[in-house]
């Protein structure tokens, strides 16, 4: 008796992965994930070493080409080739680590990126006993650094939310300036239809930045009233895309798209039915 089994489904074209973030006006390619703190600072410090470096190379080899005489060109080129050897050696393990070459980066407009957040409120002795005695308490809530105490309130995690928090947390701060700024003004004010105007003025702001902060509050933990500190969970290093590569990138999507549409309609396989077998 002869058995029939499905054809396995075709796998899709595997290639490299291009993550790409809008950020603002621009469309940046994401280099680099970093999901540790310690790995974030030894990143950051190796490729600001490695960037410094290729720049005095740079620099170098322009000097060598307006030398005006071959002694001098010559002494910088010996000079060079050293600079050029050990920063070749350090930038093989660099992309062993972190998966690139630092000259691939270093002429282009990069920056980093947070995408996930731990968001730590410094409070008093007493707001940490309060918060202790909560019954949805746990201990790695609350981080003693120093004579400071910090109680997490939050982790924000995702590009958009991060970007709204960093957002509204300076609005926020603007609004209460705006307060300071207004309750001085108030103080000096001499003429009664001006009190009355800053002083519209005054609970205006005021009105909005109770209001903001409030919704703050009960969202992510954050209050004007507080300072914080943020710790970094995810960050990515990202280069921004020129005009050029940005077209090409929207070329490639217009081709996918037009060829998904082209491509005939999937069908599930069908077994053949077998004839049943009559005594």
């Amino acid at each position: 008796m002869s058995t029939e089994t499905a054809a396995a489904p075709a796998e899709a074209p595997k290639g490299p992965v291009i993550e790409l973030i809008p950020l603002g006006q621009n469309l940046a390619r994401v280099v680099l994930t970093i999901s540790n703190q310690g790995s974030l600072a030894r990143f950051q410090q190796e490729l600001q070493t490695l960037g410094q470096q290729f720049g005095r190379i740079q620099q170098l080899q322009q000097r060598i080409q307006s030398a005006l005489t071959t002694v001098e060109r010559d002494a910088l080129a010996k000079v060079g080739e050293a600079e050029v050897k050990d920063f070749n050696e350090k930038d093989a393990v660099f992309a062993k680590v972190w998966g690139f070459n630092v000259p691939a980066v270093a002429n282009r407009q990069a920056t980093f990126v947070n995408t996930a957040l731990r968001l730590f409120a410094v409070v008093s002795e007493e707001e940490a006993a309060k918060a202790r005695a909560d019954k949805n308490f746990k201990e790695e809530q609350l981080v003693i650094r120093g004579d400071r105490r910090l109680l997490q309130t939050a982790e924000i995690r995702g590009l958009d939310l991060v970007v709204q928090f960093d957002q509204f947390a300076k609005v926020l701060q603007a609004r209460r300036d705006a307060v300071v700024q207004l309750t001085e003004i108030l103080k000096r004010a001499e003429k009664e239809e001006d009190k009355a105007r800053i002083q519209t003025q005054l609970d205006q702001t005021l009105e909005l930045l109770n209001k903001g902060n409030k919704e703050m509050a009960e969202s992510v933990g954050y209050s004007i009233t507080h300072n914080y500190e943020v710790e970094v969970l995810e960050s990515k290093f990202v280069i921004l895309l020129n005009q050029d590569e940005v077209n090409q990138i929207e070329g490639l999507i217009r081709g996918a798209q037009q060829q998904a549409a082209a491509a005939p309609a999937a069908e599930a396989p069908k077994l053949e039915k077998k004839a049943e077998k009559k005594n």
